[in-house]
């Protein structure tokens, strides 16, 4: 599958989506759980760890839910829905990224059809792998509950 990356090469599309290259050093945050914005992050270069804070007193630290690297993408489910960022996103180590305004983005979209299908099938496609993953995580630990409790 071609990056979403390769769309940085077309000026028109920088152009229109008001994209912006940052760097982040490792171990800086990126996107705050809660936070609220629409925009969508491609990785350029760089390796970053996705976690849920899980506010437990049991559990004080943040659980892992996947880790993307270059051409990967994060924050699409805030810019498809406005919602806040249900996730913590970190630098693992030094990061470039494309931030895109996620409502330009869309309506650059609609106005090119091609290009929009690209996009939302690389977007749904990204969707698919990581809901079979957490369906597999979310096998796994029913059955760890299941076998704690069996005798209950």
């Amino acid at each position: 599958m071609q990056k979403l990356t390769a769309l940085f090469s077309d000026p028109d599309f920088i152009a229109t989506v008001a994209s912006e290259k940052i760097s982040y050093p490792a171990n800086s945050p990126i996107v705050e759980e809660g936070d609220e914005g629409q925009d969508l992050f491609i990785i350029r270069h760089g390796e970053v760890e996705v976690s849920y804070n899980l506010h437990d007193d049991a559990y004080d630290q943040p659980a892992r839910i996947t880790r993307l690297a270059d051409g990967d993408v994060f924050g699409e489910l805030s810019m498809f829905d406005g919602g806040p960022r249900s996730a913590e996103v970190k630098a693992l180590t030094d990061c470039e990224v494309f931030k895109v305004d996620g409502p330009a983005l869309i309506a650059y979209l609609d106005g090119h059809p091609a290009t929009g299908y690209f996009v939302l099938r690389e977007l749904f496609m990204r969707l698919i792998m990581q809901m079979r993953q957490n369906n597999l995580r979310t096998k796994m630990a029913l059955q760890m509950y299941f076998h704690e409790h069996a005798d209950d």
